[in-house]
């Protein structure tokens, strides 16, 4: 009596021949793909100070032959149990809409030294109100019936909060000067509790355009400002005004302390890495300054005509019997010294300098010339004018 050897044929009855390989390729791919399953990865929500959190959902991509991840573009964690590697690719962050932002994780299995690692897809939901910034989370994975966890600080992005830079206040308009380019500085800090910020671009609006020639910067994508956490830089513009308008523009203001010009900075940046463009606009004040070269010519323009009417009005230019060029170099130095303590006074002290019942600066033109004026003409020139101002105003009133 021969033997009975089951064959898989006889195991499938009915099975002919292509069943079989159908059977075959079918458990070859259920056996690769328990063999390439990505493990489970999960991350926990993070708290950014109490200022809100950031919820993470997780999509596995399937294997990845990638085995190198260098830094600092891969930052790296690893478990506690060092069985898995998770590494981060900041090139991979971007932000996209509804105030959300994703990014790129790879798993290497450390334990077993396998070369290639797994590929997932992290998307990060923002809450409440916060900076750009890093939080520090929790990952979990889980392989089979294996789980192990371990941490990860990376960063995080928030869309609503708009203006990652501090602006220094101005507590006085910035002096320029009309005779040549003025440096102008403004400084801005990034706080300790954010990203590093790369401010890329910054473009200036002004209100008066007829009073420049020249207004650049020389912060670009090229050349861009890199501010760390806790620090403050100084974004330099470079002011070149053109001298008669300008001058035109700051005799129309006396009061000191009163902006001729006001500038608009429109600065854009974004956080390092992976902070998507951000614009930030700054405000300058602007004060024109005549220079020493205007300030003299304006003494000495003012000290003349002073000197003028009082020989007009008196018929000689100092007191009884003193000789006219020992008056004119009084009136000269006399005129210097009301100068340089009015300059003094209301520049680097709490003192003003009233004319006709108004504050004047002393460092613009117009001021400077009158105070000359005044100086050189002497009482008989001062009279004069104030009868004339009280009869002009008395007249315009009837």
């Amino acid at each position: 009596m021969r033997a009975y050897v089951p064959t898989i044929s006889h195991a499938l009855p009915g099975a002919g021949t292509g069943s079989l390989c159908g059977f075959l390729l079918a458990l070859t791919i259920s056996a690769t793909a328990a063999l390439t399953a990505s493990p489970e990865l999960t991350i926990d929500q993070g708290h950014v100070g109490q200022e809100g959190d950031v919820s993470f959902s997780v999509l596995a991509l399937g294997a990845d032959p990638r085995s190198d991840f260098p830094e600092p573009r891969f930052q790296p964690a690893q478990t506690d149990d060092q069985r898995f590697r998770l590494y981060q690719d900041t090139d991979s962050i971007q932000q996209v809409r509804f105030n959300t932002f994703n990014f790129t994780v790879y798993l290497a299995n450390a334990a077993t030294g396998e070369r290639g690692a797994f590929k997932y897809q992290v998307n990060g939901i923002p809450s409440g109100s916060f900076r750009d910034g890093t939080v520090r989370v929790t990952f979990h994975v889980k392989n089979g019936a294996y789980a192990s966890a371990g941490g990860i600080t990376m960063p995080v992005y928030n869309a609503t909060r708009t203006d990652l830079l501090v602006v220094e206040k101005q507590t006085e308009p910035a002096k320029v000067s009309v005779s040549g380019s003025t440096l102008l500085q403004i400084r801005v800090a990034n706080p300790a509790d954010g990203l590093q910020i790369a401010i890329t671009d910054v473009v200036v609006t002004e209100s008066c355009p007829q009073c420049w020639t020249r207004i650049t910067s020389a912060i670009n994508e090229k050349s861009a400002v890199l501010v760390d956490p806790g620090t403050a830089t100084n974004l330099a513009i470079d002011l070149a005004p053109n001298s008669i308008p300008a001058l035109l523009q700051g005799a129309q203001v006396v009061r000191p302390g009163v902006a001729h010009d006001t500038l608009s900075l429109t600065v854009t940046y974004h956080s390092v890495p992976g902070g998507a463009d951000r614009k930030q606009t700054i405000l300058a004040d602007i004060r024109f300054g005549p220079g020493i070269f205007g300030l003299a010519l304006s003494l000495c323009g003012g000290l003349a005509l002073g000197l003028i009417g009082k020989y007009l009005l008196t018929g000689k230019f100092g007191e009884e019997g003193e000789k006219p060029v020992h008056a004119i170099l009084t009136a000269f130095v006399f005129g210097l010294i009301v100068e340089f303590v009015g300059v003094t006074l209301t520049a680097y002290g709490s003192s003003k300098l009233v004319l006709f019942g108004m504050d004047i600066d002393p460092r613009q033109l117009l001021p400077a010339f009158i105070l000359a004026l005044f100086v050189g003409g002497g009482t008989a020139v001062a009279s004069r004018l104030k009868d004339f101002l009280k009869g002009r105003l008395l007249g315009s009133r009837t």
